[in-house]
């Protein structure tokens, strides 16, 4: 049934219903009077509504274009609409103007309005009047940009003056904004605000000069600045209003106010009255039953950053009093105080609440009234955590240069604290920190200057009775120890750490800690943590400290490798900025020390830290011999490793085992034995998240085996038709030395000359981290045949004497799982030749790192094919290492 007919159905009901109830037992005249009354009141119903209906229907576009046209007259800028709604039943009498997409600008040519949809309700009738008066406005799905400039002029101010004509008069009771986001600035008293309006009601006589202006309002503010201190942010807030508005006086009486910030109430009473320049302003603003966590979201971002977290239950107070002018020069006199009795403090971070909780806090601008006047005072804080009591006292002066006196005296147990290390992989801890009567006290520009810091007072101990963290599943205790503060002046007293395989002892001095922990994130001001100490350990297990320091696999890869990697980074980066601040060095003697399968022990040396940098020289025995170290870990995002390692006297079977095999899988651990010097350069790089990049290790090694021994190496036995088997499987040698380098996910082994009791030979190629691999061999077949054919076996060298007919030349190649071999002379010459140039380098790079002329076993001459080549004296094309 379409609206035309529903009228005529309701009309024709209506005079139905009002003919059987009054037309009864009526005289005849009086009946027919009636009767033509209620014919003509039908009628003209039916025609009003009719008209309404084709005026709806037909005229539309011609009321919108109208309705915009009149409020244009009133503006000085321009509004625009995409499109017009007209609806004249829906809350029939009034009608509903609704315009879509719609575009205000304001003054400056800025924009102003954008919104969806703005709709105007005002009575049916009025269409046929004058004026069309309006006395609702909705407003949704927009934005609002208010900007006032330097000179006070607001880019909203695009009303004309009152006396211009206009057929479409605003007579405001009642205005809605729902889902606005509402952007202000005001540059003139350096204001800024940035909110959304989810919905905001506002009614009372909005039209006239004085009102009762009745409001609600629910907001999400992202951030409100002032003076460029930011307030609210990502703050829940609204408030419940009844405030009389006198526009012609420029005075607002707050009657009844409730503000809500994270749902907790606060009562504000007060005026605020404009003047010529300035406002005056007397309010107050009290709370007697709010949360902790209500009040600190009224702090700026940077003080909530600390403080924030923090709630409280029992008896909270809160009030606080401005009064006196605001205006770009001056500013109201403001106290504040907040006081908790007998109450409980509560954190995400703490494990159970600080319980019988009491202090008192305030806050004035002074006499003043500036930040210079201004101070802050925290006072008689104490509360019990699990049973421990803790006390201090806080007070800063001059909020322009502020000077901070502070004391603390008590106990922190870490098993109700160790949640604000903020490591994820910390899960427990036991035993607490005794706090005595910590002191600090100077102005807050010299604790963070390396230049004056020691104009700051600062005294008192740090007591460690079996404090314990558990990091990664694995327990640290500190199990004595004491940190001393003597103005700038830290000392380290017999701190003995226990635990995760480790047993060791510092002991020693920092200086500059409070610049240090005071430094900005993006202006350290040069803060450098000056440390000397001494570090005596039994027992050190490098690779749990450092699993110890990684994030935990299992509490993360579950919710993805993203955030598993993110957390990494983070952890790299803030490793990066804590060792810039680093510098100093520690004297280390260690007893024992492991890392995976290296074992080591008798370690004496330092560890230098400067720039990001840890550089460690030393000297340890280890695999039966001793090794010099000399190495440069370089703290980055990205961080690599620069080192120089030389051993004397190893034995080769550790050495292989220990170090898996130095990075390749033909010649393993079980197959050697023998005694070996050595010198390594070594690059190496992690990516920000600390995974080992294989492919950018390069490593430059010499080794020297002596009295050495091949056991059961596979690929020599496939060479039985040449020596005897059981020759083949134990080949001894005097000496095997030879040069090697990995690099791009490969090893390398140049031209290596093995002169042994089975055959004397040389061999080169590569071999990848994926096991494949490319070796060419050369053997003196005329040599091993004639030794093959001899009686016994003979444990002794063969003379490298060509004293056969001829050489063979092998090609291995494929995987060490499925491998193949072929006679091939010019590959394996080629390989040869090639090898000698890498082998030149690596060792041309050997010598000029370590100095000292390397000796080498050289394939003898006799032994040289024609164009061979043994010369070292021509190093004219080697390539130098960068860095070292």
């Amino acid at each position: 049934m379409g609206a035309k007919q529903t009228i005529g159905v309701v009309c024709f009901t209506f005079i139905a219903a009002y003919k059987r109830h009054f037309w009864t037992n009526r005289p005849p005249d009086m009946q027919r009077f009636l009767k033509r009354i209620v014919i003509v009141v039908g009628i003209v119903v039916l025609l009003v509504v009719s008209a309404a209906v084709v005026i709806a229907g037909f005229f539309q576009e011609e009321v919108g274009e109208k309705l915009v046209s009149e409020i244009n007259k009133q503006l000085m800028t321009e509004l625009t609409v995409g499109h017009f709604d007209l609806s004249l039943l829906k809350d029939f009498p009034n009608a509903t103007a609704s315009l879509h997409d719609v575009v205000v600008k304001g003054q400056f040519g800025e924009g102003l309005l954008e919104a969806e949809d703005m709709a105007f309700h005002f009575r049916l009738f009025s269409l046929f009047g004058e004026q069309v008066k309006v006395h609702t406005v909705k407003i949704s799905n927009g934005a609002l940009v208010v900007h006032i400039d330097q000179q006070g002029k607001a880019n909203y101010d695009i009303f004309k003056p009152s006396e211009t004509e206009s057929h479409f008069n605003i007579s405001l009771k009642k205005a809605r904004l729902e889902n606005i986001e509402l952007a202000y600035q005001d540059d003139k008293l350096k204001q800024e605000m940035l909110m959304r309006v989810e919905e905001a009601d506002f009614s009372g006589e909005l039209s006239s000069k004085k009102y009762d202006l009745r409001s609600t309002a629910r907001l999400a503010s992202n951030f409100i600045d002032i003076h460029d201190v930011r307030y609210f942010a990502g703050t829940k807030w609204g408030y419940d209003a009844t405030i009389f508005v006198d526009l012609e006086e420029g005075q607002f009486d707050f009657k009844k106010v409730k503000v809500l910030v994270e749902e907790n109430s606060f009562s504000l009473v007060g005026n605020i009255k404009k003047e010529k320049g300035y406002s005056n302003i007397d309010l107050v603003t009290t709370a007697d039953d709010a949360s902790l966590a209500s009040i600190m979201a009224l702090l700026p971002e940077k003080q909530l950053e600390l403080l924030g977290g923090f709630s409280s239950e029992g008896k909270l107070h809160f009030s606080m009093d401005i009064l006196g002018k605001l205006s770009p020069r001056e500013s109201p006199a403001t106290e504040a105080t907040i006081s908790l009795e007998n109450g409980r403090l509560t954190h995400p971070y703490l494990k159970e609440p600080f319980k019988d909780v009491s202090f008192e806090a305030t806050f004035t601008n002074g006499n003043s009234r500036s930040l210079r006047t201004s101070s802050f005072e925290v006072k008689n804080f104490k509360g019990y955590l699990h049973r421990e009591l803790l006390t201090l006292h806080l007070k800063v002066e001059d909020l322009d240069d502020p000077f901070i006196d502070f004391q603390m005296d008590g106990a922190l147990p870490m098993a109700y604290i160790y949640d604000f290390f903020k490591h994820p992989g910390i899960s427990g801890g036991d035993g607490e920190i005794e706090i005595n009567n910590l002191d600090v006290a100077g102005l807050y520009r010299d604790m963070v200057s390396i230049q004056h810091i020691a104009e700051v007072e600062m005294k008192g101990s740090l007591d460690f009775d079996d404090a314990s963290l558990k990091i990664n599943g694995e327990k640290i205790t500190v199990d004595r120890g004491k940190f001393i503060f003597e103005g700038n002046l830290l000392s380290l007293q017999e701190v003995v750490i226990e635990g995760a395989g480790n047993d060791l002892q510092l002991k020693g001095s920092v200086r500059n800690l409070l610049p240090v922990l005071f430094a900005d994130s993006l202006n350290s001001k040069n803060a450098k943590l000056q440390f000397s100490g001494e570090m005596i350990a039994k027992r050190l297990d490098l690779f749990k400290l450092r699993q110890m320091t990684d994030v935990p696999i299992s509490e993360f890869t579950e919710k993805g490798g993203e955030i598993y990697d993110s957390l990494k980074t983070q952890k790299y980066v803030q490793r990066e900025r804590l060792t810039e601040f680093l510098q100093g060095d520690f004297a280390a003697r260690v007893d024992e020390f492991f890392y995976n399968k290296i074992e080591g022990k008798n370690f004496s040396g330092k560890l230098y830290f400067e720039n990001s940098e840890m550089q460690v020289l030393g000297n340890a025995e280890g695999m039966e011999g001793q090794f010099a170290i000399d190495g440069t870990i370089f703290f980055e995002k990205e961080p690599y490793l620069k080192a120089k390692l030389s051993g004397d006297n190893i034995n080769v079977n550790k050495f292989f085992y220990q170090t898996e095999n130095a990075g390749q899988d033909v010649v393993r651990s079980e197959h050697l034995e023998g005694t070996m010097n050595t010198k390594l350069l070594i690059k190496a790089y992690w990516d920000s998240t600390g995974h080992f990049l294989s492919d950018k290790l390069h490593v430059w090694a010499g080794l020297g085996i002596q009295n050495g021994e091949l056991k059961g190496l596979e690929i020599l036995e496939e060479f039985s038709a040449y020596a005897r088997v059981n020759d083949l499987r134990r080949v001894r040698f005097e000496d095997m030395q030879n040069w090697i380098e990995i690099k791009d996910g490969k090893f390398y082994l140049p031209v290596l000359f093995i002169q042994n009791n089975a055959m004397n030979m040389s061999i080169c190629g590569e071999q990848t981290f994926d096991d494949k691999i490319d070796y060419g061999i050369k053997v003196n077949a005329g040599q091993v045949l004639a030794n093959k054919f001899k009686s016994g076996s003979n444990q002794n060298p063969i003379k490298a004497k060509k004293d056969g007919f001829f050489n063979l030349y092998f090609n291995v190649y494929g995987t060490l799982d499925n491998y193949k071999y072929e006679t091939n002379k010019s590959k394996v010459k080629d390989m040869f030749a090639r090898s000698e140039k890498q082998k030149r380098q690596i060792r041309a790079a050997l010598i000029k790192e370590f100095g000292a002329p390397l000796n080498m076993l050289r394939e003898p001459v006799e032994w040289q094919d024609v164009g061979e080549t043994a010369k070292w004296e021509n190093d004219d094309d080697v390539e130098y290492i960068d860095g070292f």
